[in-house]
């Protein structure tokens, strides 16, 4: 009897042991997944790492290559306008990885006529207008409202024009700021590899040498200025195909020129011993005639 009871309480006290064995062991199995799940898996993290590292550089060489397709092949002046009156000109040097900025608040001209004429003629018109008023070409032109100059300024105006604004973004580009004066000599080094010749067909004196000194600061070699009796109704230019260091300059004086025509032609560019040659028409007359009785209204 006595050993019965005595087994029975040994029973009865491992029963009650058990379960809390049992509660333990699972509290174990938890506390160990937890500690587990709070482990950073190694081979996940540099996954993880590798996957951001690949999206940076990739990233960062779009970016480069963006640079590269927008950037600007060679020197360029850009006006700037505000209701067709001249605000300031902007000239990218290329070669010296430069912008200089000229403040045209000062001129002294009366602009009022001028700015008429422009509003009635076409872009490229308007900026040859303004060519033959500052003695110098103008690839392009842009109404800019705002009277600040700065950079910052400049670089959100240019934003949605990429050439401009990644050569602006440029952290090693030298700014230069003066003020306008016609007697500032050219910044752009002439192509002598590309030797051009001016041909007046019209009977407007000067206008030959007025358009040389032109272009003249925007690279382009002048080695002859001449007349003939053609009286052409629109400019034309005559290029040699084999001459490929024309090229450049001839993209540029596309947006320059109001011109009717653009021809190969390498017999007819020989004959006047020049890679390039421009017959000045009436077209360009008409607009150098407008500004010489411009000019004689401001004396």
């Amino acid at each position: 009897m006595l050993q019965g009871g005595l087994f029975c309480s040994i029973r009865e006290m491992i029963k009650d042991y058990r379960p809390s064995q049992k509660v333990s062991l699972k509290t174990t199995k938890i506390s160990q997944a937890k500690t587990k799940a709070n482990k950073i898996n190694p081979k996940l993290f540099f996954s993880g790492l590798l996957v951001i590292l690949v999206i940076f550089f990739v990233a960062l060489a779009v970016k480069i290559e963006l640079a590269k397709f927008y950037r600007l092949k060679s020197n360029e002046r850009i006006l700037l306008l505000n209701e067709n009156k001249p605000v300031a000109i902007l000239f990218f040097n290329v070669e010296n990885k430069q912008l200089l900025l000229t403040d045209l608040s000062e001129t002294n001209f009366d602009l009022s006529i001028l700015e008429k004429e422009a509003t009635l003629t076409s872009e490229l018109n308007k900026n040859l207008l303004y060519s033959f008023l500052f003695d110098m070409a103008f690839e392009q032109s842009f109404v800019y409202k705002s009277a600040d100059l700065s950079r910052e300024e400049l670089l959100v105006f240019f934003k949605d024009k990429p050439r401009y604004y990644f050569f602006l973004k440029d952290p090693d580009l030298l700014w230069r700021e003066q003020k306008f004066d016609q007697k500032l000599p050219s910044l752009s080094k002439p192509a002598f590899s590309c030797p051009v010749a001016l041909i007046n067909t019209t009977s407007e004196a000067g206008l030959a040498s007025s358009l040389a000194s032109i272009l003249e600061k925007s690279a382009f070699s002048i080695i002859k200025k001449d007349n003939n009796q053609q009286n052409l109704e629109q400019s034309k230019i005559f290029y040699d195909p084999d001459e490929k260091n024309c090229a450049p300059l001839l993209d540029k004086v596309k947006e320059i020129l109001p011109t009717g025509s653009v021809v190969a032609n390498q017999e007819e560019v020989l004959a006047h011993r020049a890679a390039l040659v421009i017959y000045i028409g009436r077209d360009l007359a008409d607009l150098y005639l407008f500004f010489v009785n411009f000019l004689h209204g401001q004396i």
